[in-house]
């Protein structure tokens, strides 16, 4: 929830730090990547500034990013979520998957939305709280979210976790592309409630 860019950010502090005394703390938390430029944090970690725990639940994809990961990043195959059990619903399109069923009657009205949100199957996963995995996190300075309507159930979730956080980056919806998906306000709420406040 961010009206600045992140890579302006991120460059203001590699313009303004010369001897950082620790590289932040990213937890990247529905880490597929489409391109490492893309990633929120390419900029400090290509200038060696971060270290990144990540966490993508469908298979194929964290198979990618562990194959291709290197040093000072490191991923897991698990569903952040509220640590219950829960069906994970791959689509057609990787990036789409979710723990909540997309919602097609709305995403059909939308152009070629629909096509990229086929759920081709459904596996029944466990999930885990992230307070719960706190000793895997290392520094947590700095989270992307960013789990399909699952935004919510991380943030509950993982209160312990996100105060010890400067930034939280988070997807939200205004309108429910999956069913049941909690939506900004709620999501603001949330996080309005740990402190943080939307920029």
């Amino acid at each position: 929830m961010a009206l600045f860019s992140l890579k302006d950010l991120f460059e203001q502090y590699l313009d303004a730090t010369t001897d950082p005394l620790q590289p932040v703390g990213v937890v990247d938390i529905g880490a597929m990547s489409l391109g490492d430029e893309t990633d929120a944090h390419h900029n400090l970690f290509k200038q060696g500034l971060c270290t990144v725990v990540g966490f993508e639940p469908v298979k194929a994809e964290c198979d990618k990013l562990v194959a291709n990961c290197g040093p000072h990043r490191k991923f897991f195959p698990y569903a952040v979520g509220n640590g219950q059990p829960a069906t994970l619903h791959v689509c057609n399109e990787a990036m789409t998957s979710s723990l909540y069923e997309p919602n097609t009657e709305l995403v059909n009205m939308y152009s070629h939305l629909g096509e990229v949100m086929q759920v081709v199957k459904k596996e029944e996963i466990a999930t885990k709280r992230l307070d719960d995995i706190l000793s895997e996190l290392g520094e947590v300075d700095f989270v992307k979210l960013d789990v399909q309507g699952g935004e919510l159930d991380v943030i509950q979730g993982g209160q312990a976790a996100l105060s010890q956080a400067l930034v939280v980056q988070t997807e939200v919806e205004f309108v429910p592309l999956y069913k049941n998906q909690p939506l900004f306000a709620e999501i603001d709420q949330a996080l309005r409630g740990l402190g943080f406040e939307f920029h």
